[in-house]
């Protein structure tokens, strides 16, 4: 029997796949709100960054935890918030000139980026299974990817997402040499170096914005940074690992869902086979490995 299921009521299981599931759809409207407002990506970088490290901010100074770090400890959380900083911007980037939901599938490849640096910078091993993840994935991306005869600019767009989604893979090898720092922290420390690396874009920002786009931004910044941040954590903490890796790809289909309602966007074939190799071969790996794990750490 799994011990996290022998360790825990029925109701607190429920109640966690409950957060992590309410988490997941405020993630899930973050590139249709993008596509939505007439803000551009420096300005709406700014105004989430602001939202969410003034927001952790007040939790760590209600908890009073104290950021006297190592100059290397420093570092790593400069380091954290310059590969964020990078992720947004191409994340935006690429709603604006793609479709949400192809920006939302190319950005779900890091997972099997993560499986690529994870062998090269701390010498993981692959299986067989691995390799066979890859090439779904590629076929995925393939299926996914627009026409370069019919749109060259959400071709490029979607470029960009799986170039967001590499930046986004490089964050956890950057967390593993932060694990000893508290989660709001780190969190703080990813929000506020961030920001300080979108502050250089203001000259790009523009303000003067409608009561709808500001609308737009306050709750990509109060729900889907701050609240949606909050809420993953903790369900990512208490959680299995083979429950966040399947719940976490549900943001895809919900942007594609979404994008399709609120936006317009067409769903054909391709777009939802291409994303759903995309996702299987993700969760095949992240499953895959959590397996390889339990068997070599299980007694003979």
């Amino acid at each position: 029997m799994d011990p996290f299921l022998s360790s825990n009521t029925g109701s607190s299981l429920k109640s966690l796949i409950l957060i992590a599931i309410s988490a997941i759809l405020l993630m899930g409207f973050v590139p249709v709100t993008i596509k939505w407002v007439d803000a551009n990506e420096a300005t709406i970088g700014l105004i989430r960054l602001f939202i969410g490290a003034f927001g952790i901010g007040i939790i760590l100074l209600f908890r009073r935890r104290s950021l006297k770090l190592k100059p290397t400890e420093w570092y790593w959380l400069l380091s954290l918030g310059l590969v964020f900083a990078v992720h947004w911007y191409s994340y935006f980037k690429s709603i604006k000139l793609s479709d949400a939901s192809l920006a939302a599938i190319g950005v779900a490849t890091f997972g099997i980026h993560l499986l690529v640096l994870n062998r090269i910078f701390y010498k993981e091993k692959l299986f067989a299974s691995d390799f066979v993840a890859v090439a779904i994935a590629l076929v995925g991306i393939f299926l996914a990817s627009p026409s370069l005869e019919l749109d060259t600019i959400k071709l490029k767009g979607f470029l960009i997402a799986i170039f967001s989604g590499f930046m986004y893979a490089c964050l956890p090898l950057i967390n593993r040499q932060l694990m000893h720092l508290t989660t709001n922290t780190r969190a703080f420390g990813q929000f506020g170096f961030a920001l300080v690396a979108f502050c250089f874009l203001i000259p790009q920002s523009n303000f003067e914005l409608s009561s709808n786009d500001w609308m737009g931004l306050i709750f990509l910044g109060v729900f889907s940074t701050l609240i949606a941040h909050t809420l993953w954590i903790k369900a990512s903490t208490e959680l299995p690992t083979s429950f966040t890796a399947v719940l976490y790809y549900c943001y895809v289909p919900l942007a594609i869902i979404l994008g399709y309602f609120f936006l317009n966007e067409p769903i054909g074939w391709q777009k939802l086979t291409g994303a759903a190799l995309i996702i299987l071969a993700n969760v095949w790996v992240a499953l895959g490995h959590k397996k390889k794990q339990l068997q070599s750490s299980s007694p003979d």
